[in-house]
């Protein structure tokens, strides 16, 4: 009888610790993002193809894009090693990943792909120094023939819409919207020509890296050569070198501007796909910022640890 009684002390006394031990404590999120933290960002896209002659854009065009999406914020895109010698040791790699939204906003499975065809294009959502009302932009707006936004505190929105001139000529590759603008509009729009690296895709656009440009925008990065022909207003990057203007094409390195060599190589010019390769550590830093406590794209970044 004893030893009945002790054995059973001693098995309680054994669950009450292994009780203790498993116990699943509450994680305080710390205000500031640890640097090796892989931050997941959900992209859905709303393809809005032009009924009157539509693309082809499959899954897999849609899917390449993320591909390269990847590669490109993670330092794996292989063409990055050839940043010149002074640029090399600057090359970053963001500890962003992007994936295709696997939950709509009511919690029911998806794609990430949603799909309409009208005569809306990506005109169609172009603001006006800011002076467009949300009621015109017919892009955003799901009963005008477009897509409605899927809430910017959960999702990364791509509209996929034509930016072709009246004769079917491809005029503007994309544009984005910064962290602060309203959260109707809030995304980036892509021609289907300048998405992914499958066809239909055009020349000097064809590397995916039209899409890896604009979501530094809605990631708060500024172009490189910051304001076009000043070199006394940069970028707000400390470690990317003052630039009196944008390059196009594919220049050939050195070129220089405001006493120092241009990074024309970074995803932040407007030089041809082939030609972009790199963001910088100070560019890693002012993007990973706005997920921190008080940053504007902080409420995403606190939904991403819940659904990832």
């Amino acid at each position: 009888m004893i030893r009945s009684e002790i054995a059973m002390l001693v098995l309680a006394i054994l669950l009450s610790s292994c009780s203790k031990d498993t116990e699943v404590k509450p994680t305080k999120i710390p205000a500031e993002i640890p640097s090796n933290e892989i931050i997941r960002i959900p992209i859905v896209v709303h393809v809005v193809n032009y009924s009157p002659a539509p693309f082809e854009i499959s899954d897999e065009k849609i899917k390449s894009q993320i591909e390269v999406l990847n590669q490109d914020y993670r330092r794996q895109n292989p063409d990055h090693t050839n940043a010149p010698s002074e640029f090399i040791d600057l090359v970053a790699d963001v500890g962003i990943e992007f994936h295709l939204a696997e939950k709509d906003p009511e919690g029911n499975l998806t794609s990430g792909i949603v799909r309409t065809s009208s005569e809306v294009t990506g005109w169609d959502g172009k603001t006006i120094a800011d002076e467009t009302s949300f009621e015109d932009l017919k892009l955003y707006n799901t009963n005008q023939g477009g897509q409605d936004a899927w809430p910017r505190d959960q999702y990364l929105n791509i509209w996929i819409a034509d930016l072709s001139d009246r004769h079917g000529n491809l005029v503007l590759a994309g544009y984005a919207q910064f962290p602060d603008c309203d959260p109707r509009i809030d995304g980036v729009v892509i021609d289907p020509r300048a998405f992914g690296t499958l066809p239909p895709i055009a020349p000097n656009l064809n590397y995916g890296r039209t899409a890896t440009h604009e979501i530094g925008h809605w990631l708060s990065l500024l172009h490189i050569y910051g304001k076009d022909g000043d070199c006394e207003e940069g970028d707000m990057v400390d470690d990317t070198p003052v630039q009196l203007s944008q390059y196009t094409g594919n220049p050939t390195y050195p070129q220089s501007s405001c006493g120092s060599n241009d990074m024309f190589m970074n995803f932040m010019d407007r030089v041809y796909d082939e030609s972009m390769i790199m963001f910088t550590k100070g560019q890693r830093e002012r993007i990973r910022s706005i997920f921190n406590d008080g940053g504007s794209r902080r409420q995403l970044y606190l939904n991403t640890l819940n659904n990832n």
